[in-house]
């Protein structure tokens, strides 16, 4: 349930338009829920006056989703949001051909225990399965609807890729899509059906007598494999990636950490930084002499 005292320069405005224009709410969360003007339920067309009261009330979602008792690492949590580090090998998400044992069995398990409810788990954003680090849960269609704008999130990950990488720091900018029913991505242009993307790049160290480095990946997009394709374009694909990398890897999955974000609290509208370490894998990876 949220609460709003609309402000003066809104006044006369569509409940509906106050809701999407104002507060982030989509068609489909506004389906989802009921809402209240002044202690009243209303449809959407009223209109609201300044220091009105509005209210509105999710409408209860089940899940399908099987709770599994999974040992969660909690990075952040409060009445809005769930953040958890995912360790690598674990897929985010049931598909036809995994249908239990995920991180959102966990995340329903974790949500009835605290709540005594079985609800479906909001993924604000997913990683692939060989991919560890933060991933962010919202608890209501408020908190989704609010960071569905991309500058509300900034997300940083850490990779270690083959090769030396030259340039301390860099931007690439290359179109991805894929071409038929193949999983992979390359490059390919908006004409032929490719999406924008963009991956700011930093060197944090180079491992000169193991010809890797270690960079920081800022995404400006989030397209599907986007890291993975663009440092594979570069000519420096990430170690362990046998997708977009050489098909004889010297570990089981890529390195690949999502070990950062930058996201605006929809309740108190400050930024928080959250970060993590490496995981033990890629630690010792780089350790080994």
């Amino acid at each position: 349930m949220k609460k709003f005292i609309i402000e003066p320069e809104y006044s006369n405005l569509k409940v509906g338009e106050y809701l999407k224009e104002i507060k982030g709410y989509s068609t489909r969360n506004l389906r989802n829920a009921d809402v209240y003007l002044n202690g009243k339920k209303v449809k959407l067309d009223k209109k609201i006056k300044k220091l009105n009261r509005l209210v509105v009330v999710e409408k209860e979602k089940g899940t399908n989703i099987v709770p599994i008792p999974m040992d969660l690492d909690i990075v952040f949590e409060d009445k809005n949001l769930l953040i958890v580090n995912k360790p690598p090998h674990l897929v985010v998400h049931p598909t036809q051909k995994k249908v239990d044992k995920t991180l959102a069995n966990g995340i329903v398990d974790y949500f009835l225990k605290t709540t005594g409810k079985t609800v479906v788990p909001r993924f604000y954003n997913r990683l692939d399965m060989d991919t560890s680090g933060l991933i962010v849960i919202t608890k209501n269609a408020f908190t989704q609807a609010f960071l569905q704008d991309k500058a509300k999130v900034k997300k940083y990950y850490q990779a270690i890729v083959d090769g030396i990488v030259e340039k301390d720091e860099f931007y690439i900018e290359k179109p991805i899509g894929r071409v038929g029913e193949n999983i992979k991505r390359e490059e390919l242009s908006v004409e032929e059906g490719g999406q924008e993307a963009k991956t700011l790049v930093k060197v944090l160290k180079r491992y000169e007598e193991k010809n890797i480095s270690l960079i920081e990946l800022e995404l400006f997009t989030g397209r599907t494999h986007q890291i993975r394709v663009h440092m594979s374009l570069e000519g420096h694909p990430i170690v362990g990636d046998s997708l977009y990398g050489p098909e004889e890897q010297p570990v089981p999955r890529q390195f690949l950490h999502a070990y950062k974000l930058i996201i605006k609290n929809p309740e108190t509208l400050e930024d928080m930084t959250l970060e993590i370490p490496l995981p033990k894998d890629m630690e010792d990876f780089l350790s080994v002499k």
